[in-house]
């Protein structure tokens, strides 16, 4: 197996749920790759409280796992092609997906438990009831069972298909993307949610309106669903953009012209001074209606004020309803004064939200993009790529390899 896999940036930053989203402690932050292209794209923290990470090391696919300091690798793990995403069942078992297919690990990610054929590039997943996997892959749901046999597939009606979710308790599926609409006079792209049941019955929709509805309603900013996230207080979390602030995220999912009461807080949370730069939604939904329940928009500003463009591509929330977000962005993210990271306003963005949407935490870590992020017990950890500006700290890895790098992030939780 040709890894270098050595660790860009772990950084440990503690998410506290009793005593607040932005108290936060920095652990460790790493490179991670060898001299040539190394990308992470998937982490999971395992029961044992481990850090396992998926993406593409040096042209091959790999499975990593690391101890919970992040200063030895304690397993690898070649897979045919990169992994594209991770989830955790609630017995701790391991699903990762990719190009190869789809697999499930033992809680140490030791043993390989079964595997199916059921995946794709750029494919998600998501942990279904008793053992199964949720795929979506090529604008595909599939339910693998822990037999590796697909038990049910559906395709989704939309343009784009950009995430899976599963209440795993509720037996109910959901999926986010965007569909290529048109108003009266122009195109424009317009988000949606939808929920399943186990057969692929359509249970509600979310947001999804036609473009003469926005039309009407003079909210004709492109919009886009790209990550779902099941948290852990039973309610779904999505995180989306808008190509300027005339969007139909400003409004209640299910009902166009009923106002969704937006969070406003400092000029990073109210977008006023825009054009059709690309702004960050990310809000809550009842998993059983698909209500609206809560958002706020977040965007970059440059120093003459303009809004400048934040994209969306990593969420996690916890059971007390903190929301962990990340992805790529242009220049002039909000830093928190104090917080741990890259010095450039650009790149890598993560961010913290409490359970009412006031941001406790940002940050960037490089020049890259924020990819995944997943919760432990006592940790919150996120992983991406960058070519440079992410900082050391307690690193296995201090410097980049060469080209672009993974790295790594690894936040405490008080």
């Amino acid at each position: 197996m040709r890894v270098t896999m050595r660790i860009l940036g772990v950084l440990a930053l503690a998410a506290g749920a009793a005593r607040g989203a932005g108290e936060q402690d920095v652990a460790f932050s790493t490179w991670f790759g060898g001299a040539e292209e190394d990308r992470l794209t998937a982490v999971a923290v395992l029961t044992d409280g481990s850090i396992l990470v998926g993406g593409d090391a040096e042209g091959e696919g790999a499975l990593v796992r690391l101890s919970a300091d992040g200063r030895n690798v304690l397993s690898r793990r070649r897979t045919d092609g990169p992994v594209s995403d991770m989830a955790l069942d609630a017995d701790g078992r391991v699903l990762a997906v990719g190009g190869f297919g789809v697999v499930a690990l033992s809680p140490d990610a030791q043993k390989i438990l079964w595997s199916g054929a059921t995946g794709a590039k750029g494919a998600r997943v998501a942990a279904g009831p008793n053992g199964a996997a949720v795929v979506l892959a090529e604008q595909r749901v599939t339910v693998v069972g822990a037999d590796g046999k697909a038990q049910g597939t559906w395709a989704v009606r939309g343009g784009y298909v950009e995430d899976v979710a599963c209440d795993a308790e509720r037996g109910r599926i959901f999926v986010a993307g965007f569909d290529n609409k048109r108003g009266y006079k122009n195109p424009v792209q317009v988000a949606f949610v939808y929920a399943y049941d186990a057969t692929g019955k359509r249970v509600w929709k979310a947001y999804g309106w036609g473009g003469k509805e926005v039309d009407d309603r003079h909210l004709m900013a492109d919009t886009r669903g790209y990550r779902l996230a099941m948290g852990g207080d039973g309610k779904l979390y999505v995180a989306g953009e808008s190509a300027g602030g005339n969007t139909i995220w400003s409004r209640q999912s299910q009902d166009l012209d009923e106002k969704a009461d937006l969070v406003k807080g400092d000029k990073y949370q109210n977008a006023y001074n825009t054009s059709a730069n690309h702004i960050t939604y990310v809000g809550r939904l009842d998993s059983e209606t698909g209500r609206s329940e809560g958002g706020t928009l977040l965007l970059a500003r440059l120093s003459s004020n303009k809004g400048n463009t934040i994209r969306p591509r990593a969420l996690a929330a916890d059971a007390y309803g903190n929301i962990y977000a990340g992805g790529m962005s242009a220049s002039g993210c909000p830093i928190s004064e104090g917080a741990f990271g890259a010095a450039d306003p650009r790149g890598a963005w993560f961010c913290v939200f409490d359970k009412a949407f006031a941001r406790r935490y940002a940050t960037t870590f490089g020049s890259g993009r924020t990819a995944a992020i997943a919760l432990g017990p006592a940790v919150v950890v996120a992983v991406g790529e960058a070519k440079e500006g992410v900082v050391a700290a307690a690193a296995f890895q201090k410097e980049a390899g060469g080209g672009t790098d993974g790295w790594i992030v690894s936040l405490r939780r008080k």
